[in-house]
């Protein structure tokens, strides 16, 4: 069976053997052409199965990931339950995704990033004490392992905090410094007399959703408003938290917004659940009146991001404007007029004397460099496009946008090997986003010339 080979004599380990090169150099597509050559001609190997789900999973093809995983498993891969772990943590397949994951953790504890995902998908589904022993087992199978010990504090920090403590002070900053925002017991316990004052709990929660934990910062809101059910804004932003799991957070977004005094918060918030399911119209709204009851520059700037993301770009630029006259030295609102102009490709000018803003307010983000190189290329000035978008991919080598434009400025120069290599790189960054889109769509351009 080794030596079996295709029509052109072509034997399949070296399909193979070509297959696992383009995937440790992150070309998902090549990889996969050499991987289902492969396949044809070992249909009963767990292996090739092994390795075409896995390319099917990372370019986000995943009923045909889901397919090829159980097709390994029948042929005994050991690996396969981890696979569709992944596959239901991709569709937001909260309750199979925790099933799977505590079985591959407790099958294969060396594994730590498993218990990382069996803890995130009990959160998701708001089972604390599920959560609570996926970190304590991993604790147990990696006892020096920060990241465990750091997701066990954030989730221990509303229901115990003299215990999140001891998990959080041990640990590097900025880690440990999470330990100075823990909520006082009285909080918690009522056991104090101030405690109906204090807000700590309430800051924990806040904290946790603007790190963007969002599992964490939902049963911390969710405690927190439990015992204070007059706090629309903590509602607000549960319905948030709950969104960005992929669950319905209305009833809490509607209960928030209940009465005629709607809170400019409460309104930010159900803008930016708008924004996340799409219904950018609506999401403006939200943002105009709280800008109304508040004109608060960050209510101008999501107003004109929500503009933007609807197609309006003259409304886009005029409330993003309105923001920096209030907020100039705020990079965030330049970071965000170079996605207008020069993500939409409009006012080349200006989206330039925006990335330079970005560049001489905050040179270490690399926002920066990327639009600014992105600029060049815009202008036909190929050369130093591609000197600044190395510079961006050397600072953020993970960010697919980056390999994108870069892609595209060695193709317009001609280097068309390396620019393919860029394009199918993005697609395994961002198989279901838009640069991974864009980048399949260019290869196709590639192949065509």
């Amino acid at each position: 069976m080794l030596l079996t080979t295709d029509p052109s004599g072509i034997p399949a380990a070296r399909w193979i053997r070509e297959g696992d090169a383009f995937w440790a150099d992150g070309q998902g597509l090549s990889a996969q052409r050499a991987y289902q050559a492969a396949r044809a001609l070992r249909p009963m190997d767990p292996a090739v199965w092994h390795r075409v789900a896995r390319a099917h999973t990372a370019l986000g093809e995943l009923e045909e990931a889901d397919a090829a995983w159980r097709r390994a498993m029948e042929l005994g891969d050991p690996w396969a339950l981890r696979g569709l772990a992944e596959i239901a943590t991709v569709r937001g397949e909260w309750e199979s995704a925790r099933a799977r994951w505590r079985d591959w953790a407790l099958h294969t504890p060396a594994d730590r990033e498993a218990f990382w995902r069996w803890a995130e998908a009990a959160i998701a589904l708001g089972d604390e004490e599920d959560a609570r022993r996926a970190w304590e087992t991993g604790a147990r199978h990696h006892p020096d392992d920060p990241q465990i010990r750091f997701r066990w504090g954030l989730l221990e920090g509303a229901r115990d905090p003299e215990a999140a403590r001891a998990l959080l002070t041990p640990l590097p900053s900025p880690w440990k410094d999470w330990a100075d925002l823990l909520p006082a017991p009285c909080a918690l316990r009522r056991s104090c007399e101030e405690s109906a004052q204090d807000q700590t709990l309430r800051r924990w929660g806040f904290a946790l959703l603007g790190a963007r934990y969002w599992g964490e910062a939902r049963l911390a809101l969710a405690r927190w408003v439990q015992t204070h059910p007059e706090d629309p804004v903590a509602m607000a932003a549960l319905g948030y938290a709950m969104g960005r799991l992929g669950l319905d957070g209305t009833a809490w977004l509607q209960r928030a917004s209940a009465g005629s005094a709607v809170l400019p918060e409460v309104h930010y918030f159900w803008g930016l659940y708008l924004l996340e399911h799409g219904r950018y119209q609506e999401a403006r709204g939200r943002f105009a009146a709280a800008y109304q009851l508040d004109p608060d520059p960050l209510y101008a700037l999501e107003r004109g991001r929500a503009a933007m993301l609807a197609g309006d770009l003259l409304a886009a630029e005029r409330w993003l404007r309105q923001a920096l006259e209030a907020d100039r030295e705020n990079v965030e609102i330049w970071i965000m007029l170079a996605t207008l102009y020069l993500g939409h490709q409009v006012w080349i000018g200006k989206g330039v004397e925006a990335a330079q803003e970005i560049l001489q307010r905050a040179p270490q983000r690399v926002e920066g460099y990327e639009w600014l190189g992105w600029a060049h290329y815009l202008r036909g000035e190929w050369e130093e496009a591609e000197h600044l978008l190395r510079q961006a991919l050397r600072m953020d080598p993970n960010r697919p946008s980056i390999r994108y434009r870069l892609g595209m400025v060695l193709a317009a120069r001609g280097q068309h090997e390396e620019a393919r290599r860029l394009l199918e790189q993005t697609i395994l960054l961002d198989p279901l986003g838009d640069f991974g889109r864009r980048a399949l769509q260019q290869l196709l351009h590639l192949q065509g010339e």
